[in-house]
């Protein structure tokens, strides 16, 4: 065979498998069943980007931003309506704390309008905070998705990943139908978070148990230039404990340490940059029903915890207050990490 002969057959052959691709995208986006490209390969994430691509929020006063203890934790309609505000969910689920730092960046970057970012947390967020895991995605790539810059399609085949499209497509819709009762539950509600109230038998018992590995210093430090780069924009931070199933600590941390040396920690650092801290763990003090695993919220009590937080919200609190007194008053100290 020739080699211009080699090469039609070549271009043929590639020309042939773009139309296939194309093809196979037409029929899966008719059909319901193509998944958002997968810029994350977070399927709540992913889906997120979607929904800021489709409804691209005009402002956003507030940023909720974090691990699943913020995707879970809050009713999105009940703090915008308490406070009066356009609040958006930009959580994911097991974020460390590195990751949600970069990802306030990223929405900062894309709203420089947002006046306070919320960030609901728990002990888990803060083990093994990887740099090289900390960036998530390419910025310019989902910047050039979210401004519309090329057709959906494109995407796929810049991210080609056949395999991950025909499976995600073979139970897409049936997952986004699903109620707030399964944890398996792919809809997403307006302010792109998810309410769930799981009965704990549809919950596997090693995510009921969940885990408690060691606290890295790196972790603590993200969260700290977080604060310093807040502050400094003037920008608020209000930093919430997340509730934890008493079960779960009384198994994980029977004598208490690993949770207090961790609030101390944070009430350190936060204080030092005139951040406020609300430990929702202590102040709602939840039963074992409020929980539907380790540590994640159901719903009714979620919302709970929504309305606490709009209240610190509403005005600085007591206990942040003088934190923010404390920090101008005394010098800093080294706190000891949990565990060490």
């Amino acid at each position: 065979m020739s080699a211009s002969r080699f090469l039609q057959s070549f271009a043929a052959t590639v020309l042939a498998l773009v139309l296939l691709w194309t093809g196979v995208l037409a029929i899966l986006h008719h059909l319901g069943r193509l998944r958002p490209p997968p810029f994350t390969n977070r399927w709540e994430f992913d889906e997120k980007l979607a929904l800021l691509r489709a409804r691209p929020p005009a402002h956003i006063d507030v940023l909720a931003v974090g691990s699943s203890t913020t995707f879970w934790g809050l009713d999105g309609g009940l703090l915008e309506r308490e406070l009066d505000v356009k609040m958006f969910n930009g959580a994911a689920l097991g974020l460390k704390m590195h990751q949600t730092a970069w990802l306030v960046d990223f929405f900062r970057e894309l709203h420089p309008e947002i006046a306070t970012v919320l960030v609901v947390s728990t002990l888990i967020d803060f083990e093994a905070c990887r740099p090289h895991e900390a960036q998530l995605f390419d910025v310019a790539d989902v910047r050039a998705w979210l401004q519309g810059r090329w057709p959906e399609f494109v995407w796929y085949f810049r991210y080609f990943d056949p395999v991950g499209v025909l499976r995600a497509a073979r139970d897409l819709p049936e997952r986004r139908a699903l109620g707030w009762d399964r944890l398996a539950s792919m809809r997403l509600d307006p302010w792109g978070g998810q309410l769930l109230d799981v009965p704990r038998s549809e919950v596997p018992e090693g995510i009921v148990r969940g885990v408690l590995g060691g606290f890295d210093a790196r972790c603590y430090e993200a969260l700290e230039r977080l604060a310093a780069s807040l502050a400094a924009a003037r920008v608020r931070l209000l930093f919430v404990l997340a509730p934890m199933r008493p079960g779960y600590l009384a198994e994980r941390d029977p004598e208490g340490h690993h949770l207090a040396a961790h609030r101390l920690r944070l009430r350190s650092l936060l204080a030092a940059h005139r951040a406020e801290f609300l430990d929702a763990h202590a102040q709602l003090a939840l039963p074992e029903e409020a929980f539907f695993d380790a540590y994640h919220l159901r719903a009714p009590y979620a919302r709970r915890q929504t309305q606490l937080i709009a209240a610190a919200l509403r005005s600085r609190s007591p206990d942040s207050e003088r934190l923010a007194g404390a920090a101008e008053t005394q010098p800093s100290e080294p706190v000891p990490a949990p565990g060490g």
